[in-house]
């Protein structure tokens, strides 16, 4: 016979150990483990844990169904009337869930995200982030005076977030809020250095890979056959960015495989993080005005030709002539 231990019976250790052991698989970014982690410490607290929802909440954020984010964070809501501060929180990224859920093209779905948002800001214990993500919402709604005032209010109050500078930008150029506009990045190969701002007026391809990483080996060929294919264009660059951590073991396999365009070992990760890359090989690519106009993820004979396809329209829009 099988015997249930209540919640109530259920060691508070067992729980700590989940929510531990779940936040640490958020750390690797490994969503699914994480995801089961804090399942099981909710169940722990018969299914009523606003911590381990909200964690669960942020799990599903990782796993990008954001529909359910937004479900798991109406139970948070619904659990926390006498803690405002995790009522904000719970808002704030049901709203960033439904502004994802948006594109940043559907209107409908902006404006519900814009009044979430509202609902959380009108909470004296939110997090500034409420601010900046409101200030995108509406300047998505090509709102871009009201839009300036909240990521000014952000700016105000958390000067030194890791997002403040993209929030100043965007109130210079609210077209930053309305288009995926590339992170800036800037790095030193062998071959020189090149940064988001000195790659304006290029079609870049970045190409985030690991020789730890079959799909990415496998990916190679192609990406050989793509460099040929595209060397005679002055204004393609294509640069791989990898995640190995054994660097002479990289080396030997870029000049093994005759990888003889742009390397760069991103030993610290920055790279990966700015572009918030977590899948291998991931495919980002820039146009001349340094907007990201194709991302994909994986390795399949469609994904080689519309990647093919996605370059060869950047660099014919290159070359036509402007009005």
């Amino acid at each position: 016979m099988t015997v249930r231990v209540s919640a109530q019976q259920e060691p508070a250790s067992g729980y700590d150990e989940q929510v531990a052991t779940g936040r640490n698989f958020m750390r690797q970014r490994r969503y699914d483990d994480a995801l089961k982690a804090f399942k099981r410490a909710n169940e722990m607290k018969g299914q009523v844990s606003p911590e381990a929802l909200f964690l669960m909440a942020n799990a599903l954020m990782g796993l990008e169904a954001y529909k359910t984010v937004a479900t798991t964070c109406d139970k948070v809501i619904e659990l926390t009337a006498n803690d405002p501060a995790m009522q904000a929180q719970a808002l704030n990224l049901k709203g960033i869930a439904i502004q994802k859920q948006s594109e940043g093209k559907d209107q409908k779905k902006l404006q519900d995200a814009e009044a979430v948002f509202r609902q959380a800001a009108a909470i004296k214990e939110a997090p500034p982030d409420v601010h900046y993500n409101l200030g995108v919402v509406l300047m998505q709604q090509n709102r871009d005076d009201e839009g300036a005032a909240e990521l000014k209010e952000f700016v105000k109050r958390a000067p030194d977030a890791f997002n403040a500078e993209d929030a100043r930008k965007m109130i210079d150029n609210p077209r930053r809020a309305r288009e995926p506009f590339a992170p800036d990045f800037s790095i030193v190969t062998s071959e020189g250095k090149y940064s988001l701002e000195n790659l304006r007026g290029k079609v870049v391809l970045l190409d985030f890979w690991g020789t730890w990483c079959g799909p990415c080996v496998a990916s190679v060929p192609g990406l050989r056959e793509l460099d040929k294919r595209f060397e005679k264009y002055s204004s393609f660059v294509m640069i791989s960015v990898s995640s190995d951590g054994d660097e002479n073991k990289w080396k030997d396999f870029i000049a093994k495989e005759k990888m003889v365009w742009v390397q760069y070992l991103d030993r610290d990760r920055k790279v990966q993080r700015a572009f918030r890359v977590d899948r291998f090989p991931t495919y980002i690519l820039l146009d001349p005005d340094g907007i990201i106009r194709y991302r994909s993820f994986g390795l399949s004979e469609n994904k080689e030709a519309s990647l093919e396809d996605a370059v060869k329209k950047q660099l014919k829009l290159v070359a036509k002539p402007a009005n």
